[in-house]
């Protein structure tokens, strides 16, 4: 699934792809050495520019992008 055109920087398009592959904030901080309250913020700006309320809601979203662009 791809977060190009959401005008993502490229560690919220990191963390999106660990985030939509099922990691856990946990797991990404320690993926992308970083803190956890880092991989927070970085959810909740990628949530507000995808346009949804929900971190759940972003994988929905994403993934009909990608087969109804």
């Amino acid at each position: 699934m791809s977060a190009i055109g959401y005008g993502l920087s490229p560690r919220e398009q990191e963390v999106v792809e660990l985030a939509v592959r099922g990691a856990s904030t946990k797991q990404i901080s320690q993926t992308l050495y970083i803190s956890e309250y880092t991989v927070k913020d970085h959810l909740s700006n990628i949530v507000e520019k995808v346009g949804v309320r929900r971190s759940r809601a972003l994988v929905k979203q994403l993934y009909l992008n990608t087969i109804f662009p």
